[in-house]
């Protein structure tokens, strides 16, 4: 997921007054507190800036499943 934020966070220090990159700024602090973010916002957004948040989308769900896949292993392990 690294990659995906340094190029959102890349884009919205070049782009700070832009609207893209409010939404975006906000779509990356959802995601990082787990509070709710309406994507209809994202039909506002730049063509470059849907792909940033589709790429970061993408990455944030791999990095989720991975995390929990984790996690059942060492709680699916039996006590010794």
């Amino acid at each position: 997921m690294a990659n995906s934020v340094k190029s959102v966070a890349k884009y919205v220090r070049k782009n700070k007054d832009d609207q893209s990159a409010v939404i975006l700024r906000d779509l990356c602090e959802a995601l990082e507190t787990g509070q709710p973010f309406l994507l209809t916002r994202l039909y506002d957004i730049s063509p470059k800036a849907y792909e940033l948040a589709m790429a970061l989308l993408t990455d944030w769900r791999v990095d989720r499943h991975l995390t929990e896949r984790r996690f059942s292993k060492y709680f699916d392990q039996a006590e010794d």
